[in-house]
């Protein structure tokens, strides 16, 4: 028997864990909203490297606090000396030594505020980002609904068309038994059968392909959903004229153009980073001290403040360099965003009022196939006709 090694245990593990990302199973029907709800699943990958950047800097951020707070520090040595000729008879050569620290920075001119302001500008970004993510995964999820419903549409047409192209091609067969149809109109018929068959099994994958790809965008890897709600959308909504007003409020409310601010302020804030790690601070520091050799010149506490200016430091002025390109840089992306913003509103506006042409179309399509359908019942009940077959069929495409 194959022995279970640590890498393939550790493997095994990572597949069982991620298997089961959602243990719940998904409703049946799925609603439109349930779906969308999927989008916040905790353990989506996105979400997650979000959520760690986020932990990440607010450790940083308590570090950086925590520099500004007491530190207390015990410092020691074991040390033997060559005694000289001149040394007392208690002497013995032994140097020990062990003291106590406790220092505090007391000021560092705006470094640290500096330093923390950045901080909280990062962590707003990411927050921002991640509602941005949100946003973004219900639009995708939501997109991936409809694929799955068109799907099923096209299935639905395609699968009467296969039925009808059936009965014509058995209907000539018998046909052709009797001499009624000649034997190519029978392989005509053959033929446009072969192609509606291959059309219906393209309908059919493409069903569980989208609904495998919906599963995955929201969280629920091999859980297919067998039917899913038509949501209800009220197409005679009307959009307002004003781009104008419409591109201030994508401006000002834009998750997008928000995380970029962020971004930028916080760009901005490692300049005075950068300007100020060069300047002066100020430290209290107290010690006691306990020796084993005593001498008049050792002490046995000191109270100090010290303060270091520093005087020149080449690369200063390489630092605030560094960081205001960076900021230009980020402030330059905001400026993109700012510019595809005010075009994807228009790009939007116009894609919305040619999609209230085409659902008015679209209406207008199905009323005219409802009746045409009706119609085609009424006169394949009367044996007048047999196109009933092909009414059902455009019917059916008609809602796809």
């Amino acid at each position: 028997m194959e022995t279970l090694t640590r890498p393939r245990v550790t493997l095994l593990l990572a597949l069982l864990s991620g298997s089961g990302l959602c243990a719940d199973p998904l409703p049946e029907p799925l609603p439109p909203e349930t779906a969308l709800q999927s989008a916040q699943n905790p353990n989506q990958f996105e979400l997650i490297d979000v959520e760690q950047r986020q932990q990440a800097l607010a450790a940083e951020l308590g570090i950086e606090r925590g520099n500004q707070g007491f530190r207390l520090d015990l410092t020691g040595r074991i040390r033997e000396v060559g005694l000289s000729d001149a040394a007392i008879d208690e002497d013995d050569g032994g140097d020990n030594a062990a003291s106590l620290i406790l220092s505090k920075p007391l000021y560092d001119f705006g470094l640290q505020d500096s330093r923390e302001g950045q901080l909280r500008l990062q962590l707003e970004a990411l927050e921002q980002q991640k509602r941005l993510l949100l946003q973004r995964r219900r639009l995708e999820i939501l997109e991936k609904y409809f694929a799955v419903l068109e799907a099923d549409n096209r299935f639905l047409a395609e699968n009467e068309a296969l039925a009808i192209g059936f009965i014509r091609y058995d209907n000539a067969l018998q046909d052709q038994e009797l001499g009624a149809v000649a034997e190519v109109e029978v392989l005509r018929l053959q033929s446009e059968y072969e192609v509606i068959r291959r059309k219906r099994l393209l309908a059919e994958q493409q069903q569980r392909l989208t609904r495998s790809i919906l599963a995955e965008a929201m969280g629920y890897p091999g859980q297919l959903s067998t039917r899913l709600e038509i949501p209800v959308i009220d197409g005679t909504r009307g959009i307002s004229d004003d781009i104008g007003a419409m591109v201030t409020q994508a401006l000002q409310y834009s998750l997008e153009a928000r995380v970029a601010l962020a971004n930028t302020r916080a760009a901005h804030a490692a300049i005075k980073i950068a300007d100020a790690v060069e300047g002066p601070s100020l430290d209290l520091e107290f010690e006691v001290s306990t020796y084993e050799r005593e001498t008049r010149t050792r002490d046995d506490w000191r109270a100090g403040l010290y303060i270091e200016i520093p005087l020149y430091r080449g690369s200063s002025q390489a630092r605030v360099n560094q960081a205001s390109a960076h900021y230009q840089r980020t402030l330059a992306e905001q400026q993109g965003i700012q510019s595809h913003l005010r075009v994807e509103v228009l790009r939007l506006w116009q894609r919305l009022q040619h999609l209230q042409l085409e659902i008015r179309g679209s209406n207008i399509e199905q009323e005219y196939r409802e009746l045409d359908l009706d119609r085609s019942r009424a006169e394949y009940e009367l044996e007048f006709k047999t196109n009933l077959g092909d009414s059902m069929v455009s019917y059916s495409r008609s809602n796809a």
